[in-house]
């Protein structure tokens, strides 16, 4: 936690407080206009136009490949309805935003290497194979343009190929010349040839109405029938422009295979903006506009930028491949799509809004446990390996080391108002660096977990073992333990540090929740709220956010040192119960960091961050989050430093409604508005919310209208079925909802009928069931007497067996559940047994090697426990086992197992967790068991437990079991009462790390 100055409303976490505009700020800032940084802005412009990148930042990108039949990808498009076309060297194939669907043959189209895709201005798809010219019909399925006259092929060139500016007309470029081709009815297209100058190499309407098209290596204009060639009169190089773009300008931009331009069609102005490096030939000169009007190009495996007059290239520094970029697209969100040579597709997640810093960008460590940007300008990174800073306006890290200072698992950051650096390291340290020398002098502590300076300069650090204290005079002190009546145990565990914006101190501890105001400490009476925060913070209005290892997010009122409301906040909107920092910003919105992700609420809305957003990594880490004065937020994880650099700009607005991607009924296609006769087969309606980017706080509403109407329902899967539907009119009708279950898009509707068969018919059916009443009438006339005769004979047999098969029923029931229980459960502590215990860890062991994620055990035993029973006797012995059982089952996740693996010793698998999350959950455990309250008669029982910890990917389970015995038997010989943790490295080239 830091604190600049010392807020006039609440802060906490890394929030900080206000605080001076730095000194310096990052390039991308320092790039607007204006302003008085004026000669400083020129001078960087001029720097970066000479150099191939400007920027070390690291962007996310999404890669695609499965479901792709072919990773050569060489044109993209997406039509009206949203759905994106893939045109590859081997088929096309539609992304819907979930999975790839191959069209090829059974829809009319070859499997063919696909040239380019265009999408002309009635909305028909346009497809250019290495054989002709297609074109999507109105049934989804695709024809081939015929040639006018035979003998003639249309074979399409590569590069800009399709132009139009007519609903009814697309010009398209072929290997021989160009075609005009012209719709003659509704889902019929003729071909006429057009008689150009030159052999046209693209083409493209102008903002003036003239189609401008590549001719042999210069450029030309045609309109009102005559054609100009404009190389002369714009000055161009000679080049074969093969790509041409209509920017939203209404500049014209041509690229070839060593050139690329800017053409000014109102001025017939042309300047040349070759891109920097070497001017080799390009093999795939692809032109595109993104979102904020920059043109992108491709240079090798680089992408240029076009921005402020100078390219700004992004390379695989920045989180691109090494391979050559074969094609560019905007999608209509926004998300800039790159086509990979031989290695598929990648959409820069999250462009313009985050950026991040990894180990391979200079960082000291991806573990990274803190983030703050001090007054002048500089950010300064706390990871699992050391401390690093970033100079105002520089790309690159650097590691601050000083000889006998631990740097290590710097977990906390603050800023004093001199300026001065505060660090808290997990390692045992607290550090002061000046901010002008960046000279630092250390004083030895516990483990540090959060760092706070007050109104009055003194610094605060919570730590494992107490909470200290250093005076404004820190120069001739050290700091000391705060030892006060409300604490009870001094040494207790404080976690979390804040400030309320009455200068209040909150502090979150093992023993609760407490408070320093004038008139000294105070422990808030919890009541029953359930809390026990490792984390808190203060919003605006005063509420307190808390969250712990062991218990869900909780919004508390405090009044008179006691909590007098509680509102608890689960999933959703969380992405997990499992919440590691809270943050709240000066604009008093709360930040959330989670196993799963980031989420934050703005006192409206929650609203969910993950890596398909542009956050590095989904694991956030503990007490890691900082906003910078800019409002943008840093967020710690354990794949590096994630930046949200406009926080402010998540979408808005009302989404698309879902679209439809296949519905069938049996084996056949369903149109909308089509009819079907009636079969016995189900009804398959597969959707898509077509949004590209995240879509985890998204869901749909649906329902079925007709014969055989369904209420609402609400799910997240996009593929629903019917069974059995009657004949007659349906409509299905779908919206988007959000994860509260609100509407937030129109309601998209797809109408059919089904007609009934002949024997389905209502005159058949009224026939037959006059004549079945007829038939029934007589039966019941002849039958009547003997059922009236047999019905008291019959009610009273059936009364006895009913009652006798009821009995019978229950007995069996009630002992085939005692018999499973028994076989699987321990009869004295009810946990699973050893047997089931270890199948499960076998199983998880190997879902950890199939999924790639780490798995964690952990065993504990309980210390003495013999000397429990000698001394208490087995019945205390035996009730010891079943409290430490019900303390270790209350404190794991949903998903985790315990079980008793044999006498006094417990084993607990924890599915997904990795090394520090295990340790950390074994010191809760500790903590838990030594806390625990065993009563024989007046005497009570003293527990503790050692544990021994395993974590990584193992080889197999009885490795796991080994390695988690050995820490044990560690634990167990360095005094009990301790947790020993080992590493286990599946790569097996280093030995496993123990902590």
């Amino acid at each position: 936690m830091r604190v600049a100055d010392w807020p006039e409303q609440a802060t906490c976490g890394l929030a900080g407080v206000r605080a001076r505009q730095p000194e310096g700020k990052l390039l991308r800032r320092l790039l607007k206009p204006g302003g008085t940084l004026r000669l400083l802005i020129s001078g960087l412009a001029i720097f970066c136009a000479l150099s191939s990148t400007c920027s070390a930042q690291r962007y996310s990108f999404r890669e695609y490949t499965q479901g792709l039949g072919n990773l050569n990808i060489a044109s993209l498009a997406q039509d009206r309805t949203g759905f994106l076309w893939v045109g590859t060297q081997n088929g096309l194939y539609r992304y819907d935003g979930s999975q790839f669907q191959s069209f090829g043959v059974a829809q009319g189209l070859p499997e063919r290497m696909i040239e380019d895709l265009y999408v002309g201005m009635d909305g028909t798809l346009w497809v250019a194979t290495s054989t002709g010219f297609f074109f999507e019909q109105r049934d989804g399925r695709f024809a081939q343009v015929q040639p006018s006259a035979p003998g003639i092929q249309y074979l399409p060139r590569a590069g800009t190929v399709f132009a139009s500016n007519k609903t009814n007309e697309v010009i398209a470029v072929t290997k021989t010349g160009a075609v005009l081709l012209r719709r003659s009815n509704n889902d019929q297209w003729a071909a006429e040839p057009m008689h150009l100058d030159g052999t046209p190499v693209s083409a493209l309407f102008g903002p003036d109405g003239a189609l401008w098209y590549g001719c042999d290596s210069d450029l030309c204009r045609f309109a009102d029938g005559k054609t100009t060639r404009m190389g002369s009169a714009l000055g161009l190089p000679a080049e074969e422009w093969t790509n041409l773009l209509l920017a939203r300008g209404g500049h014209i931009w041509v690229r070839g295979a060593v050139h690329v331009g800017e053409i000014d069609p109102a001025k017939l102005h042309f300047e040349l903006h070759d891109l920097p490096g070497s001017l080799a030939s390009e093999a795939y000169p692809a032109l595109a506009e993104d979102a904020q009007g920059r043109i992108l190009t491709p240079q090798g495996p680089s992408l240029g930028m076009w921005e402020n007059g100078h390219w700004r290239m992004v390379t695989e520094h920045n989180g691109l491949s090494r391979f050559e970029i074969q094609d560019l697209f905007v999608d209509r969100e926004g998300s800039v799509w790159i086509s990979v040579v031989g290695h598929g597709l990648k959409r820069w997640v999250g462009q313009d809004r985050w950026e991040g810093y990894t180990a391979a960008d200079g960082l000291s460590d991806d573990l990274v446990w803190a983030a703050m940007r001090d007054r002048k300008g500089r950010l300064w990174i706390g990871t699992e390996s050391g401390l690093d800073w970033i100079a105002a306006g520089q790309p690159n890290p650097k590691v601050w080391r000083q000889p006998g200072i631990i740097t290590d698992r710097a977990g906390a950051l603050g800023e004093a108002a001199d300026g001065a650096i505060w660090m808290g390291s997990a390692a045992g340290a607290l550090v002061r660096i000046d901010p002008n020398s960046l000279v630092g002098r250390q004083w030895k502590l516990p483990e540090v977990y959060s760092v706070l300076i007050d109104g009055q300069q003194n610094v605060w650090a919570a730590t494992n073992i107490g909470l200290y204290k250093l005076d404004s005079n820190w120069a001739h002190s050290a700091p000391s333990l705060i030892e006060d009546a409300a604490f009870g145990n001094a040494h207790q565990r404080f976690s979390s540090l804040c400030v309320d914006a009455q200068k209040r101190i909150w502090a979150a501890a093992d023993q609760g929740l407490f408070l320093l105001d004038g008139k000294g400490w105070h422990r808030i009476d919890l009541g029953s709220s359930g809390a026990n925060p490792d984390t808190i913070a203060i919003d605006q209005d005063g509420y307190i956010w808390a969250a712990g290892s062991s218990q869900e997010l909780m919004r508390l009122k405090v009044d008179g040192y006691r909590v007098r409301e509680v509102k608890h906040i689960g999933r959703p909107p969380l992405l997990s119960q499992q919440v590691v920092s809270l943050m709240v910003d000066r604009r008093g919105w709360l930040w959330v960091g989670q196993d799963a992700g980031l989420t934050v609420f703005d006192g409206r809305a929650w609203r969910s961050y993950t890596q398909d957003d542009g956050l590095l990594w989904n694991d956030t880490d503990s007490f890691a989050l900082a906003e910078d004065p800019d409002h943008s937020i840093w967020i710690g994880t354990s794949g590096g430093l994630s930046h949200l650099i406009t926080p402010q700009d998540a979408p808005t607005g009302m989404p698309q409604a879902p679209a439809f991607s296949q519905v069938t009924y049996g084996t056949k296609l369903l149109g909308n508005g089509s009819a079907v006769q009636w079969s016995s087969s189900p009804l398959e309606i597969s959707m898509a919310l077509l949004s590209f980017r995240g879509t985890q706080d998204a869901g749909i509403r649906y329902r079925l209208v007709g014969g055989q109407g369904s209420e609402w329902e609400e799910t997240r899967d996009m593929d629903v079925h019917f069974q059995h539907l009657a004949p007659g009119n349906y409509q299905f009708q779908v919206a988007e909802v959000d994860q509260t279950g609100h509407l937030i898009s129109p309601v998209a509707t797809y109408s059919f009928r089904i007609t009934p068969r002949w024997w389905q018919s209502r005159e058949l059916q009224v026939g037959l069931a006059l004549f079945a009443l007829v038939v029934l009438v007589m039966t019941w006339r002849q039958r009547v007497g003997a059922l009236v005769k047999q019905k008291r004979h019959l009610e009273a047999a059936v009364k006895l067996r009913t009652i006798d098969l009821e009995k019978e029923k229950g007995e069996l029931m009630r002992t085939r559940e005692q018999m499973r229980h028994y076989a699987e459960h321990d009869d004295l502590t009810g946990l699973w047994n050893h047997r089931i215990i270890v199948e499960r860890l076998r199983i998880e062991v190997d879902r950890s090697r199939r999924e790639g994620l780490p798995v964690s055990i952990i065993l504990a035993d309980l210390d003495y426990f013999k000397r429990i029973n000698d001394t208490f006797g087995h019945p205390a012995g035996d009730q010891v086992l079943k409290e430490a059982s019900a303390t270790f089952q209350r404190m794991v996740r949903t998903y985790d197992w315990v079980g008793r693996y044999g006498g006094e010793e417990f084993l607990l698998i924890l599915p997904g967790s990795g090394f520090v999350h295990a340790r950390q959950r074994a010191e809760e455990l500790r903590i838990a068991v030594q806390e625990c309250c065993v009563k024989e008669g007046e005497t009570m029982i003293p527990l503790t437990a050692s544990f021994g910890v395993a974590s990584g990917f193992p080889a197999g389970h009885e490795e796991l079991i080994r390695e988690a015995d050995e820490a044990l038997y560690k634990a167990k010989n360095s005094g009990r009462n301790r947790v020993v943790a080992t590493e286990i490295d599946a790569r097996r080239d280093m030995m496993p790390r123990v902590g």
